[in-house]
């Protein structure tokens, strides 16, 4: 059984699990999130590759929505360009998940994830020795999915983190973040202001003359956002 079809049966084993955590009480609800990500990048093999302040400030927004039906997943939508001088991609990441646990102390999601590089570049303008430069990409990735927020009590604090991770015909993907956010109830609006980091560590095994070692992109800094759940 290769890397994929293990994390494949280990994610549905999770998600059959956590049908049980829905409730009937539950309402529909939508939460919409909007980040200001500042990251740099490393690009090429591991063992020789230069942190560069060369990405451009990005956002990331997403949009969730939760019912109460047990049996249907949740579904997220998440939107995240990346420019840099040597590589470039939009990354759409499109999660279906349950929430095995939530209460008022503690959330935690589990779920699918199926990650679409779209409108790539990758070895732009030959800046890696060793590849044929401009290569041009759109590739999709599936993912685990975990989300997991913890409430500090007596505050309105809660410290949160959340990641994606895959490995599959050559090609291994994660995405992670962790960090705190305050939230704020306002009438029937929980607005929650975050700040944390994220890392995008990605090892394509797309490109014509590099293997997925050499191929290596990871973006990483900090992040503030907004979320208003409805």
């Amino acid at each position: 059984m290769n890397k994929l079809s293990l994390t494949a049966v280990v994610a549905s084993t999770a998600l059959v699990l956590a049908v049980p955590a829905h409730s009937t009480e539950k309402e529909f609800t939508t939460k919409v999130e909007i980040d200001a990500w500042f990251p740099d990048a490393k690009v090429g093999s591991k063992d020789d590759a230069v942190r560069k302040n060369d990405v451009d400030a990005s956002q990331a927004f997403s949009i969730a929505f939760e019912h109460p039906f047990a049996y249907v997943p949740n579904v997220k939508v998440r939107y995240t360009p990346v420019r840099s001088d040597r590589f470039e991609y939009d990354q759409i990441d499109y999660t279906g998940y349950y929430k095995l646990l939530d209460t008022n102390g503690l959330q935690f999601d589990v779920g699918l994830t199926l990650t679409q590089f779209a409108n790539g570049e990758f070895n732009k303008g030959g800046s890696i020795p060793g590849g044929r430069a401009d290569q041009s990409f759109s590739e999709t990735a599936m993912n685990m999915y975990a989300d997991a927020s913890l409430h500090i009590p007596d505050t309105h604090f809660h410290i949160f983190g959340q990641y994606d991770f895959g490995s599959g015909s050559g090609t291994r993907t994660m995405d992670g973040q962790a960090g705190v956010k305050f939230i704020l109830p306002v009438d029937a609006v929980d607005l929650e202001i975050k700040v944390g980091y994220r890392v995008m560590d990605h090892e394509f095994g797309y490109f014509e003359g590099f293997d997925s070692n050499q191929a290596n992109v990871m973006v990483d800094g900090w992040f503030g956002g907004l979320s208003f759940d409805f």
